[in-house]
C-alpha cells in the first residue's frame, strides 16, 4: 500500500513550496529512488523543469516532470504538486503532497488528506516551520 506524506509549510508563497519540493526531491534521489512530479498544467511542468534543471544535486535521470497523467517509466516516489489526487499515486510506493499555507491550497490540501484518509492509506505529516531558511 502506498505511503502518504504531507508537508506542511508555515510559509504562504509558491517559491517556497517549490523550494521545499526541490529539497525533498534531492533527498529521495539521494536514498537512490526515482521521482514522479505530477503538476497541474502545462505551464507548471515547464517551470518546474527549468527550475529543477538549474538545481544542484538532482539527477534529471531519475526525475520525470508531467501534467498529463501516468508516468511511463517506473517511477518509485510521486511528488503530487497539483490541486488534485491523482488517479495513478496508488502505483507508487510512497507519495509526498507538499502544502503551503496560503488558504486556498491548505484547504485543496485538507480534501486530498481526507481522500487518503477514507480510503485506509497509511499518512503521516510534518508541520515545517524554520526549516525553509536550510534550502
Amino acid at each position: 500500500m502506498t505511503n502518504i506524506q504531507f508537508y506542511i509549510l508555515a510559509s504562504d508563497e509558491l517559491h517556497d513550496r517549490w523550494a521545499y519540493a526541490r529539497r525533498l526531491v534531492v533527498q529521495t534521489l539521494m536514498r537512490g529512488k526515482t521521482v514522479h512530479i505530477h503538476t497541474s498544467c502545462a505551464a507548471d511542468t515547464r517551470q518546474l523543469i527549468s527550475y529543477f534543471c538549474d538545481a544542484d544535486n538532482t539527477d534529471g535521470e531519475r526525475i520525470s516532470i508531467d501534467h498529463k497523467g501516468e508516468p511511463e517509466s517506473d517511477q518509485q516516489v510521486l511528488l503530487n504538486l497539483s490541486a488534485e489526487v491523482p488517479h495513478f499515486f496508488s502505483s507508487f510506493e510512497t507519495t509526498l503532497e507538499v502544502v503551503h499555507s496560503e488558504a486556498r491550497t491548505r484547504d485543496i490540501g485538507r480534501e486530498r488528506y481526507r481522500f487518503y484518509q477514507e480510503r485506509g492509506y497509511p499518512l503521516r505529516h510534518y508541520d515545517i516551520q524554520q526549516e525553509l531558511d536550510l534550502v
